[in-house]
């Protein structure tokens, strides 16, 4: 079955079967080319070594050539000398850099001109302080000085109504003594019926005028009885009615006294008591 799918052209083909002489007359090629391969070695082995001999005949000398001279060599060049290492430079000297004159001279000019104004603001500041000084010595001597004002005023004051007193009481001993001989004199007593309107008006502005009184004005008077010595001088005054404002009346009061002496009638008489009146809204 095997022999019929071989046969039939199945994928499997059985060679065929040779011969036995084939392979006998391979074997007998290679054995013959051996035995000649031996056969040469040993007979090459065999045959005699020749001696070459070459004789010289001494006195026949041929010129041989000159073996040729060797090529000169070119001479090494020689090493260059070591080099000794240079000595480092010596350091560089820097110089100091010289200054502009004319820069130094501006800063110089500055510098000068800086502590000028230093000394003049010292000097300013140093006067500022001495007229501070100056001044509140000038204040404290003011003071001193209204203080003193003040007390030679008030002392000067008190001296005039010490005066005034003495002068009251020797007219009143001389109207006494008048009145005791029948004598009115040139002073004799006024009424405010027998006054002139203008010798009343002459008192009152001499009077107003030296009233010293700074409250507003008011509608307010005040009456005060005035009694005067023939000369005009003031001998007493006595409020006969209060304005209600105490300040006012005593305004009016110490210009009473201020405006003394009085001024007198057109003949130079003088009335000796009147009242008079005094409202706060005619004060000038």
């Amino acid at each position: 079955m095997a022999m019929t799918m071989a046969d039939a052209g199945g994928p499997y083909r059985v060679p065929k079967r040779h011969g036995g002489t084939r392979a006998f007359a391979l074997a007998a090629v290679m054995h013959g080319v051996l035995f000649a391969f031996l056969w040469v070695g040993i007979r090459w082995n065999n045959d005699p070594v020749g001696v070459d001999a070459e004789i010289w005949d001494m006195t026949t000398q041929m010129a041989a050539p000159q073996a040729p001279q060797p090529e000169p060599q070119p001479e090494p060049e020689p090493e260059p000398p070591a080099r000794t290492p240079e000595p480092p430079p010596p350091p560089e000297v820097v110089k100091p850099v010289q200054p502009d004159p004319e820069i130094a001279l501006q800063k110089k000019k500055e510098k000068e001109k800086k502590e000028a104004e230093e000394r003049k603001l010292v000097e300013a500041r140093k006067k500022l302080e001495e007229e501070k000084k100056r001044l509140a010595d000038l204040e404290k001597q003011d003071k001193l000085k209204k203080q003193e004002d003040d007390k030679a005023k008030k002392l000067a004051e008190l001296k005039e109504k010490e005066k005034l007193a003495k002068a009251r009481a020797a007219e009143m001993q001389r109207i006494m003594g008048s009145a005791a001989a029948g004598s009115t004199g040139t002073a004799a007593r006024s009424t405010a019926p027998n006054l002139d309107k203008g010798y009343v008006s002459k008192l009152r502005t001499k009077i107003m005028g030296r009233i010293d009184y700074p409250g507003a004005k008011q509608d307010i008077e005040a009456r005060f009885m005035v009694s005067q010595l023939p000369s005009g001088e003031v001998m007493s005054v006595k409020k006969t009615k209060s304005s209600g404002v105490a300040a006012y009346d005593t305004a009016v009061e110490n210009a009473i006294y201020k405006a003394s002496p009085l001024p007198k009638r057109d003949d130079g008489t003088v009335a000796r008591e009147l009242e008079l009146v005094f409202n706060l809204k005619d004060v000038p």
